[in-house]
């Protein structure tokens, strides 16, 4: 049986420990680092990003940063979780009292506050949802003064989502709102990290907008020169901290590789690397060859998985950009202008502010960009006797009935790159609305869905084809 030696677990451990300062995560370090100090009015941030590119490395590095230049020993400047996944049940607010209050409890200011909920928090999980009102304020008060005793100035929650998805009783909204309410009482920011599922979650009201904030921590794209030069800099820092003899060079040549290997990821690059060195040492091997390197790669279906997850959450990230920019443009049109070419004046408005006229103006241009809901007139009731309305047959038409052919309304454009249908060969794709199969050419690197009648069977579809599950286009049977 192949295991590592001492030395060698010791040189594994010390280039597992290795953490790049790249681009990317050293943008997000920097912006992190300035709402934890100063976040003014906001009550959290969502970081969010595809799995593998660092979410969890940058909490940790902003985290030990912080606590390691504090000098006030009573202080604990971040304090970082995780919510633990359910054994049974739903992952309750309760659950995140009992996580805040299990990491300060050895703190001296927070001992003597455990005495009112020592046997709440002894419960089984499985029994604290049938906690009365009363034992649930005592949990929370007590995870305020903790917060506010320990002086925290931010919470880090990894894998987010968890705790936005709570029991499933409450909205987002209600969710948000309830870490706002903890951000008043304590002023403590709580920053979310995790997938692109915690994009959906910002800008949900005005008012939530105004307290929250957003960051995205976006992978590689080595197309561009900028990213190419962060990404190379990056995989040359980690190949130079490989506890093995390296031809660098050699290596570096082969940066596209690299980065198909790791969609663009530091974090899966250095797991790949951790792979290969960890099956270099058990083999008594000195050397980081490519053939180590080719055999641990991830594999093309985890590839595959990873680039059709990060390409949806992209293209939902910038599609969203783009659209609140043009709807933001038709809110602020330019007012309009009297005969004389003046600006008419406004009467009892501030400065800049639109007059009747202009906001009749501008919600004309906004209705472009933001459909509104289309109501239907509520039918009169007819009087006795009376033909309803409708049109009578003439000709030949009266003796055939005509069937009119409904046209699906879904012809968007997939996020399945050419390269990904040719490693699995597979062009089949199945329209998310109706169900209707197409074999589908790209033209180029692009993949749209085409015009089609809506279908109208119910019999399930066979064979292996690209379906859109969760927002995100999966192989299926």
């Amino acid at each position: 049986m192949a295991y590592l030696t001492g030395e060698a677990r010791a040189q594994l451990d010390a280039f597992k420990a290795v953490t790049v300062r790249h681009e990317h995560l050293t943008r997000v370090d920097e912006q992190l680092s300035l709402w934890v100090e100063e976040h003014t009015d906001a009550t959290h941030v969502l970081l969010c990003g595809p799995g593998g590119v660092g979410k969890s490395r940058v909490l940790a590095v902003v985290a030990e940063r912080f606590a390691r230049e504090e000098l006030d020993r009573f202080m604990v400047p971040i304090l970082l979780l995780e919510p633990i996944p359910p054994d049974q049940g739903p992952y309750l607010r309760l659950d995140y009292y009992w996580q805040i209050i299990n990491a300060l409890k050895g703190h001296l200011l927070v001992k003597e506050l455990l005495g009112n909920v020592a046997h709440l928090m002894d419960a089984p999980k499985a029994t604290r949802s049938k906690l009365g009102a009363i034992d649930w304020l005592k949990v929370r008060g007590v995870a305020e003064q903790a917060l506010i005793r320990a002086r925290v100035k931010a919470v880090f929650v990894d894998e987010g989502h968890r705790l936005m998805q709570g029991d499933g009783s409450h909205s987002v909204d209600e969710q948000l709102e309830w870490l706002k309410s903890l951000s008043n009482r304590t002023n403590v920011l709580h920053v979310l990290a995790g997938p692109y599922a915690l994009f959906g979650f910002r800008n949900t009201s005005g008012q939530l907008a105004r307290r929250g904030r957003d960051i995205h921590f976006a992978r590689y794209h080595v197309e561009d020169k900028e990213e190419r030069i962060a990404f190379v800099a990056a995989l040359n820092y980690l190949l130079g901290r490989v506890p093995l003899d390296v031809d660098l060079n050699a290596l570096l040549l082969r940066w596209r590789w690299f980065a198909e290997g790791c969609v663009g990821c530091i974090g899966i690059l250095k797991d790949w690397l951790v792979d290969a060195v960890a099956a270099t040492l058990v083999q008594r091997g000195t050397s980081l060859t490519e053939e180590i390197l080719t055999r641990t790669i991830p594999h093309p279906a985890r590839r595959v998985s990873l680039e059709v997850e990060a390409h949806a959450g992209e293209h939902k990230v910038a599609l969203h950009d783009s659209e609140s920019v043009k709807q933001f443009q038709a809110l602020l049109k330019k007012p309009a202008k009297a005969a004389n070419g003046k600006t008419e004046p406004t009467s009892g408005n501030l400065s800049g502010a639109p007059s009747a006229g202009q906001a009749d103006e501008i919600a004309k241009s906004a209705s472009a960009t933001l459909p509104m809901p289309q109501v239907s007139p509520k039918p009169s009731k007819p009087r006795m006797g009376q033909r309803a309305p409708e049109r009578d047959p003439v000709g030949e038409t009266a003796a055939s009935s005509v069937r009119k052919v409904i046209g699906c309304t879904f012809t968007e454009e997939i996020p399945v790159t050419l390269a990904q249908m040719e490693e699995v060969e597979v062009s089949r794709f199945e329209c998310p609305t109706c169900l209707a199969v197409r074999d589908i050419k790209p033209r180029g690197d692009h993949v749209k869905f085409p015009s089609h009648p809506k279908r109208t069977t119910s019999i399930p579809n066979q064979g292996l084809c690209w379906v859109k599950r969760e927002s995100v286009w999966r192989l299926s049977k």
